[in-house]
């Protein structure tokens, strides 16, 4: 799986909210959101599909009047480690 950061995300925004503009978009997702305090976590079926919702929604897409980012995922132990 690839998994994809969403951040920039209103209080108000939903897992919900974030299902209608991919499904809107057609970008395919694995599983569920994981939803966090302003940002999101959830699966691409592969790699093409990752780069496709970035470029699809990164800085281009508003949630609740805010623009949303959207990036790959760096595994707590990669990002602490610099790598």
């Amino acid at each position: 799986m690839h998994k994809l950061y969403i951040g920039n995300l209103g209080d108000s925004v939903t897992a919900e909210d974030l299902i209608k503009t991919f499904e809107d978009h057609k970008i395919p997702y694995s599983g569920q959101f994981l939803m966090k305090n302003g940002y999101a976590f959830v699966d691409c079926p592969d790699d093409h599909w990752a780069m496709k919702a970035i470029e699809t929604f990164s800085g281009k897409v508003e949630l609740h009047g805010k623009r949303i980012e959207v990036e790959h995922s760096v595994p707590k132990k990669q990002r602490l480690s610099g790598g």
